[in-house]
């Protein structure tokens, strides 16, 4: 049998909370039939004419109904790895993006998802209680890549010296804003 070969893009949520510190959002997956890999982050597969960035804002978007964030700038890596399909051979490549979550009160599930056995079809959590739900090593690893990005950048977003005229001390706008 011929293996597939499918590109798929996705997404890495997070929010900053009051504190300053980070959480993150998975959904518990209904299609994925290893019920130790059910959590997962929002992606889906490429349609024609698509971007990668363009998969993962519609992908985003359709599994969770938020509409109050944006892409962070900077961030895209990809991971891929094979599985079986009734009996043949598929060949996947993710490519995943970090977006800020600015409202998360219109969070809906789709029919992609479903509840876990105490009754929650997504999570908001910390790098090390997300890390816990992931089950495959590379999306923990790209995970990590990505928190660890993330510290960086948002450690850039504290205090700033300086004036208006010199451009700092004032937040960026916020870059393509979902709508």
């Amino acid at each position: 049998m011929t293996p597939l070969y499918e590109n798929s893009a996705g997404v890495i949520p997070f929010r900053i909370e009051a504190d300053g510190s980070l959480s993150y959002l998975v959904l518990h997956s209904a299609t994925v039939r290893n019920p130790r890999a059910r959590w997962e982050f929002p992606k889906g597969g490429m349609e024609p004419g698509e971007t990668p960035r363009q998969t993962a804002a519609r992908e985003f978007q359709e599994e969770t109904s938020l509409t109050e964030w944006a892409f962070r700038e900077g961030f895209e890596r990809s991971l891929s790895y094979t599985y079986l399909r009734r009996g043949r051979k598929v060949f996947k490549t993710v490519a995943y993006f970090v977006v800020e979550v600015y409202d998360c009160a219109g969070l809906a599930r789709s029919s992609e998802h479903a509840e876990d056995p105490h009754g929650h079809w997504y999570r908001w959590g910390s790098f090390e209680e997300i890390t816990n739900l992931l089950y495959h090593l590379k999306i923990r690893q790209l995970f990590a890549e990505a928190d660890a990005w993330l510290r960086g950048e948002t450690q850039t977003l504290g205090p700033v010296t300086g004036t208006a005229d010199e451009g700092v001390g004032m937040m960026p706008p916020k870059p393509d804003v979902a709508s």
